[in-house]
């Protein structure tokens, strides 16, 4: 029979057999201290071009058996606007991001288990998850490939006007944050264009 606190903690998640490690989030964006005038076009039109496209999603997470841990990676392909794209799938690693087993699935954890355990993370995807696990953002694109940037880091350097996220599925410019940009900031904001010049 579990005590009061011991209960308690078991339904707080104190005591959960699994642990949120790390969340890696790979993008495609100019390299930002040389950006350049590149874009990635889904439109014939200047107002459709988009310099930013979200790549995939990475969560490192361990389960307790015994004195060492066990380590699984659960992956998924995003969107380039952000947005889930599957298949999913989990596979042992190590604490170090080992990626030997990526071809070959757990067979005693399935991505739904990991989403069931994680969903703070992994609903959405959650794209900025730096208040609830250690949160790194890795570039893909050729001008900053495989740079690494910390949550504080990539809101300084992509929270802004410059970065457009690639959205096939929306007219809107919006920056990796979400927030508005250019004209269509001003619009929303009742300004014309006109008026900003």
């Amino acid at each position: 029979m579990f005590s009061i606190h011991e209960h308690l903690r078991r339904i707080a998640g104190l005591d959960r057999a699994f642990h949120l490690e790390e969340v890696k989030i790979f993008f495609k964006a100019p390299n930002p201290h040389n950006p350049s005038s590149k874009t990635l076009t889904i439109g014939k039109a200047p107002a459709q071009e988009a310099n930013f496209q979200w790549v995939a999603y990475q969560v490192l997470f361990s389960k307790a058996e015994g004195d060492s841990p066990r380590y699984y990676i659960y992956s998924v392909y995003l969107e380039s606007g952000g947005q889930e794209k599957l298949p999913n799938k989990v596979f042992e690693s190590d604490s170090a991001w080992s990626a030997k087993n990526k071809d070959r699935p757990s067979v005693d954890l399935s991505p739904g288990d990991a989403k069931r355990e994680f969903p703070e993370v992994l609903k959405g995807p959650e794209l900025f998850p730096a208040k609830y696990a250690q949160t790194v953002y890795v570039n893909t694109d050729p001008s900053d490939r495989g740079k690494e940037y910390s949550d504080q880091e990539f809101e300084k350097l992509f929270k802004n006007n410059f970065y457009i996220v690639l959205s096939p599925h929306s007219k809107e410019l919006r920056n990796p944050f979400g927030d508005l940009v250019g004209e269509e900031k001003a619009a929303s904001s009742g300004l014309s264009a006109a008026s900003l010049t």
